[in-house]
């Protein structure tokens, strides 16, 4: 009798809204990421999301991914909600007519990206990649780093032969020979280098428009703003505890990847905590996307404005 009571007033005084949600079956929120994920794997580690959804009737589904390009190929069939990604994969789904919204930016080492060759590889310098076999992840946001950097040495990506491998596979090439040169990220790069199996080039340091960012599936976000701002809430969580309890971050994010933690901590370095979208940013992104259809690599243009939606973090009290 006491049960049946107790329901029969939260009806009256907290409304049938309140009996629905208790009964109902939970949200799945899905979360693509990538091994270089480093909040995202971190707020896995710690229960973080868990903790935020719970008290939205959700709960979260993690699936991993080698690169950018394959969890925009989830997103284009909403077999992700929200996800962490590069600066070119974001541009080309939206083109593709994928329903993408970019909502904060992600935090990384701005030296992530680098061109790697052999130890005693005679390449010295960008100059002398001309003709040579460069493996890149087309579509990725080294990509875009291969041709800035080809630019500024005054080449261009014609000049040399483009070698289209997915997520860390250059690496193996790399080592077998097949290939001259490579361009990759963080840690697998680290991993390259500190095994003493590459030798770094060029890196990202002081390249404009390295940029990494968080999205949302423009549908589910329009749906579930509470849910984008609980990841929100969540992965600012896992920035925080980054930045003050590094030595147990490390020891957390190095058990949930495959990377030691003293790869880790060279990703870790120079991080911008900062999850805000400036208007430099979406520029940054105008001019990437200028370089995709330049190139023939974008289907359709768009307006870069529309790829952006900064109303979750100013919502989430985190702009």
């Amino acid at each position: 009798m006491r049960n049946t009571g107790w329901f029969f007033l939260s009806f009256i005084f907290l409304g049938p809204a309140f009996v629905s949600a208790q009964n109902s079956a939970p949200v799945t929120v899905r979360i693509g990421y990538q091994p270089t994920s480093s909040a995202i794997l971190l707020g896995k580690s710690k229960g973080f999301y868990e903790k935020a959804f719970a008290p939205l009737n959700a709960v979260v589904e993690y699936d991993l991914f080698l690169s950018g390009p394959l969890i925009i190929e989830a997103a284009a069939g909403q077999r992700v909600d929200l996800m962490g990604v590069g600066n070119m994969p974001p541009l080309i789904g939206k083109s593709g007519g994928v329903d993408l919204k970019i909502i904060a930016k992600a935090a990384f080492n701005p030296a992530t990206n680098a061109v790697l060759v052999k130890p005693h590889s005679p390449i010295g310098s960008v100059q002398d990649l001309k003709g040579k076999r460069v493996a890149v992840q087309v579509g990725s946001s080294v990509h875009y780093f291969l041709q800035q950097v080809l630019e500024a040495s005054g080449l261009e990506l014609k000049d040399v032969q483009l070698v289209n491998l997915p997520g860390p596979d250059p690496g193996p090439a790399l080592e077998s020979g097949s290939v001259d040169a490579i361009v990759l990220w963080m840690p697998y790069r680290t991993q390259l280098e500190q095994a003493g199996k590459a030798r770094v080039l060029v890196d990202s340091s002081n390249v404009p428009g390295n940029l990494s960012f968080y999205m949302t599936r423009g549908a589910f976000g329009q749906a579930n703003p509470q849910l984008v701002e609980a990841f929100l809430t969540a992965t600012k969580e896992s920035n925080d505890y980054l930045r003050k309890h590094h030595r147990e971050a490390l020891k957390l994010l190095s058990a949930n990847s495959q990377f030691p933690e003293k790869v880790m901590a060279e990703s870790l370095r120079g991080y911008d905590w900062s999850m805000t979208v400036g208007d430099g940013d979406i520029a940054a992104m105008g001019d990437i996307k200028k370089f995709l259809l330049k190139n023939g690599i974008l289907r359709h243009d768009f307006k870069i404005e529309d790829l952006f939606d900064r109303r979750y973090l100013a919502q989430a009290h985190l702009q």
